[in-house]
């Protein structure tokens, strides 16, 4: 197990003149903040993935519908009260992977069962679905990653061997596929300003580093984990932060050096991973254990381990305004039992830095 820290201090953005007074100010025993559940609600059924909308602070969620709850939803919130703004019936396209595009004002999602992508207009409502006429068989697509420089969208897909569907946002029809170079891609993150993706395999432990401008594979980093997810990404540090289910922990990739250099326990089974630049703090959705971690990004101690409920599944972290966003799947009743609605399941949870 990789025990190396990273010490790039110098790399690291400077504190502000206010901040820096404030922490001569609070003194060398000041207590790091301690992250708190802020808020819960039910949601829908068959919740995944969620975002959150920065222009008017809401949070859209994707809910594929149960027996409780039928019908297939994508669902925008309010950001602060998690009350139903508006639900866009989705029955044709029900969507699990979500990511939104600030620039365009298009929610993007992945239809797994479906094999296509759909891309939503968040003034109109409008709904557009994206599929590949020469695809073999169905695509497993998975999660969504944007560059809203170039707006382009990129979908991982989780099978072997691995691609990715690369979408042009002005048109929202498939550009291109790109050999993701691996088993069971299932993470993906852009790095806009070296014009790379990094996709995680969950099916061989490594991140595949893709140039995209010619889409060759230039890296395979090994992740020193077990069934390796998702991931996380923080641009000031080049780090890549990715969840390993199998071994329960986070390992943190140095993107200059193109290695792994630490290994950090989280709960059990971290599904979900976010960044929190403001916070500076790591957060997993650890399904198994029903905890989402909170890690100090800077000396990767545990800050928090917070009870959230059944199955958290998906995290995401408004950096405009700091808040966390974790998605619940519910439990199922146990075999042999009647099907009874978990209370703890179906949830969104707000967390406050």
């Amino acid at each position: 197990m990789l025990t190396l820290s990273l010490h790039r201090s110098n790399r690291r953005p400077a504190l502000g003149v206010a901040a820096a007074v404030a922490a001569l100010a609070l003194g060398a025993t000041a207590a790091v903040a301690q992250p708190t559940v802020d808020r819960q609600a039910q949601i829908h059924g068959g919740l995944y993935e969620l975002a959150s909308w920065t222009q008017d602070g809401s949070v859209w969620v994707n809910a594929v519908g149960s027996q409780f709850a039928e019908g297939a939803k994508v669902i925008q919130l309010d950001g602060s009260t998690l009350e139903q703004i508006r639900a866009i019936d989705v029955p044709d396209a029900r969507a699990f992977g979500m990511a939104i595009n600030q620039a365009t004002g298009t929610v993007y999602t992945t239809n797994t069962r479906d094999g296509t992508m759909s891309a939503i207009d968040i003034e109109t409502g409008e709904v557009t679905v994206i599929s590949d006429p020469n695809a073999d068989g169905t695509p497993h697509l998975y999660r969504i990653a944007i560059d809203e420089s170039r707006n382009m969208v990129y979908a991982s897909l989780a099978q072997t061997p691995g691609l990715v569907w690369a979408v042009d946002g002005s048109t929202n029809t498939l550009d291109r596929v790109i050999d993701a170079g691996g088993a069971r891609p299932t993470g993906i993150v852009v790095d806009a300003a070296r014009n790379r993706l990094y996709v995680s395999n969950i099916g061989d432990d490594f991140v595949s580093v893709i140039d995209l401008s010619n889409d060759a594979i230039i890296d395979r980093i090994p992740t020193a984990g077990s069934r390796s997810t998702q991931m996380a990404f923080d641009p000031a540090t080049d780090r890549l932060f990715v969840g390993n289910q199998g071994n329960h922990g986070v390992t943190v990739i140095d993107l200059e050096e193109m290695r792994a250099v630490k290994f950090i326990p989280t709960g059990d089974q971290p599904v979900g991973i976010g960044f929190n630049p403001v916070s500076n703090q790591i957060y997993t959705a650890n399904r198994a254990g029903g905890t989402v971690t909170v890690i100090d990004a800077e000396s990767y101690e545990e800050v928090a381990e917070l009870e959230i409920g059944s199955n958290p599944n998906t995290i995401f972290v408004d950096e405009s305004t700091g808040l966390v966003y974790v998605s619940n799947k519910a439990a199922r009743s146990p075999q042999g039992q009647e099907p009874t609605q978990d209370p703890r399941g179906d949830m969104v949870t707000i967390i406050r830095p």
